[in-house]
């Protein structure tokens, strides 16, 4: 009788796991749509509405590193850049290897005029991305901008590794 109870609590926890499993990965697809939502709306330029439904995505899951990247990308095309760089920093701080965060976060401190920051932010990201055409592009472009002729070599890379960029 006693191995009957054992197989059946078992049985039990085995069930309690997979229904838990399912339900953590049908929020991680909800979550995921809602990102996709939320660039949609970005997309077209209406980035009050991007950020509302990335703050949801954030109040549902905190530690979501894409969510706070592409709020942070939202606020930088509103021009709020302060409040763009503080989501990057939050998506890098959950994703330390989120080459996407730290390209953009290398935008916006180049937008500030904070060349040195950006630099960092390009060269960390290319690290982690060597294939990042936007990466280089941006990078080659900061350093013409500071009269760092191998900014040429980056652009060039850039084009190599995706034509359509850096035009």
């Amino acid at each position: 009788m006693a191995e009957q109870e054992k197989d059946r609590l078992a049985a039990l926890s085995a069930e309690q796991e997979r229904r838990a499993k399912a339900a953590a990965e049908a929020e991680a697809k909800r979550y995921a749509a809602l990102v996709i939502q939320g660039n949609a709306v970005a997309n077209t330029g209406d980035y009050d509405r991007a950020i509302a439904t990335f703050n949801e995505v954030i109040r549902l899951d905190p530690n979501n590193a894409l969510a706070f990247g592409s709020r942070g990308l939202a606020y930088w095309k509103k021009g709020d850049i302060d409040r763009g760089i503080a989501d990057f920093n939050e998506a890098i701080r959950l994703n330390p290897n989120n080459p996407l965060a730290l390209g953009n976060r290398g935008n916006a401190y180049w937008r500030k005029g904070d060349n040195n920051r950006a630099m960092a932010d390009y060269n960390e990201a290319i690290r982690l991305d060597p294939m990042g055409a936007n990466n280089f592009c941006n990078r080659g472009r900061l350093k013409l901008k500071i009269n760092d002729a191998s900014g040429n070599l980056d652009i060039a890379k850039a084009r190599q590794l995706d034509a359509s960029v850096c035009r």
